[in-house]
């Protein structure tokens, strides 16, 4: 008899509920019940993040204990269809739990449940590839790194201290077969979205060395934390304590090995970096976050010749200043002008795709053709500023002053009438520059700031190694903060 034959042979369930006399009252739903509708995306996406390792990845003793717990309670259907399924655990409660291993009633042992376990954690690391854009994200590189290395060397000292001999050898290739497919399959992910983006703007050939130069950063971090074990082999200070149990729980372990800062090692191997792939992979990622958000219907020449110089400004800012290799330095540098020229020519081609789809008459002026020259009037003339003060902000000014007369002369000529982006993108202009009571430029209250909060945001996490924060877009939401009166962005 097949499993689906013994499932559909089990009885059905009566229902012995009363029938329900209660009334229904017509009226707004309480505020409680909004608060509750709203919540329960949020909600579903927290359980379903909680579902792997990597996004609890400080794992405390709580998480121990719970997931022992889960494990004796796991259960095969095929037992349940059978009867002999053993539920005598599930009356145990947490506190009990604890007590048996503080106790030594319990040894954990390495089981075929911690690997299937083990393999399903590593299919929660990967990288973002959803249908708006491709994405590596932000410190996600680091992150995968760091899991998939102190996962698996503390897996390995799991079973060297567990097992001998040929069970040993036999548990370590099950071990390495897991690891193996997981850092393939994370390596493949990173170089085909960040290659895919390099060759869009002009860089190609990349995948095989992105791909090669992962793998290696994570089997390098494996060795590091691999020979840190043999060195310090009681370095969570656990043994002879009544939590000495939790050594024997190797994302426990891993967890701590993530937290002994140990110094990334640089090897010489003709690849990228470890701080070269997070460098490429953040770049790639804001540029295409820059693109995704430009809009036909606000993004007008001058303004984007802005942003655009703003990016390369930015990117050079990078190229001196984030300790990549000389190769990386070359290929952002050649990303960039090729994200500039085809930034431009995929939004003409939306404009194109716009007129070609008119639902009114007014869509094909709406859609008037981008005028290319105009956007390098603007982006040289900032570029030309930087080159010779080589000052981001005061360039940005220049620019600025510069980009904002051109826009003016054409709305007041009449040039750009009935073209979209002129008419919705005004405010990007009208509130560019606020003057404030004592002279200048008010840093609150304008588009300026924007751009300004967005530099510093920048810059800070660059100096400290956080990861590249470009907001190329200028399009992110801030607050300001009094804080030796220096504007604050939310990600400061």
């Amino acid at each position: 008899m097949t499993i689906a034959e013994r499932i559909a042979g089990i009885p059905a369930a009566a229902n012995t509920a009363a029938e329900f006399s209660g009334k229904l009252t017509q009226g707004a739903p309480s505020t409680s019940v909004q608060k509750s509708k709203a919540n329960i995306e949020t909600t579903n996406k927290s359980i379903l993040c909680s579902l792997y390792g990597i996004d609890r990845a400080d794992y405390t003793k709580e998480d121990a204990l719970k997931k022992q717990w889960r494990k004796m309670n796991t259960v095969n259907l095929i037992d349940i269809l059978d009867g002999t399924a053993d539920r005598t655990n599930r009356s145990l409660s947490i506190q009990d739990l604890e007590k048996r291993l503080k106790e030594g009633e319990m040894t954990l042992s390495v089981e075929d449940t911690d690997m299937q376990m083990l393999e399903f954690e590593f299919k929660g690391i990967g990288f973002d590839a959803g249908p708006a854009y491709a994405h590596v994200g932000e410190e996600k590189v680091s992150r995968n790194i760091e899991y998939l290395a102190s996962r698996y060397a503390a897996m390995e000292m799991r079973i060297k201290e567990t097992y001998s001999g040929a069970l040993q050898k036999a548990e370590l290739d099950k071990l390495d077969k897991i690891y193996q497919r997981a850092v393939e399959r994370t390596s493949e992910k990173y170089a085909e979205i960040v290659g895919d983006i390099l060759e869009k703007n002009g860089v190609s050939g990349e995948k095989e060395k992105l791909s090669k130069s992962f793998q290696k950063s994570v089997e390098d971090r494996a060795a590091q934390y691999r020979e840190f074990l043999k060195e310090n082999a009681e370095f969570t200070g656990l043994e002879g304590t009544e939590d000495e149990w939790l050594l024997e729980d190797d994302e426990y372990i891993a967890a701590r090995l993530r937290e002994q800062n140990i110094a990334v090692q640089v090897s010489e191997n003709g690849g990228y970096t470890r701080r070269d792939l997070e460098v490429l992979g953040q770049y790639t990622s804001e540029i295409t976050v820059m693109e995704a958000k430009a809009n036909t219907y606000d993004m007008n020449e001058e303004r984007m010749g802005l942003e655009l110089a703003m990016a390369a400004m930015k990117t050079d800012t990078i190229i001196k200043e984030s300790g990549i290799s000389k190769e990386v330095e070359e290929t952002l540098d050649k990303t960039l002008k090729g994200f500039v020229q085809s930034f431009m020519e995929r939004f003409d081609e939306q404009l194109t795709a716009n007129r070609n789809d008119a639902m009114t008459s007014y869509d094909p002026r709406g859609n008037a053709a981008l005028d290319k020259e105009s956007v390098w009037d603007v982006y040289d003339r900032t570029m030309e500023e930087y080159r010779q003060s080589g000052d981001i902000m005061k360039a940005l000014v220049k620019g600025a002053e510069y980009a904002k007369e051109k826009y003016s002369q054409k709305v007041t000529q009449g040039s750009v009438l009935g073209i979209y982006r002129y008419m919705n993108g005004a405010s990007y202009w009208n509130n560019f520059f606020k003057a404030n009571a004592g002279g200048g430029y008010d840093r609150t209250a304008s588009t300026y700031s924007r751009h300004l909060t967005a530099f510093m945001d920048f810059k800070k996490r660059l100096d400290s190694g956080e990861g590249l924060q470009m907001n190329l877009s200028g399009s992110a939401s801030f607050y300001s903060a009094n804080d030796g009166g220096e504007m604050i962005s939310e990600k400061a």
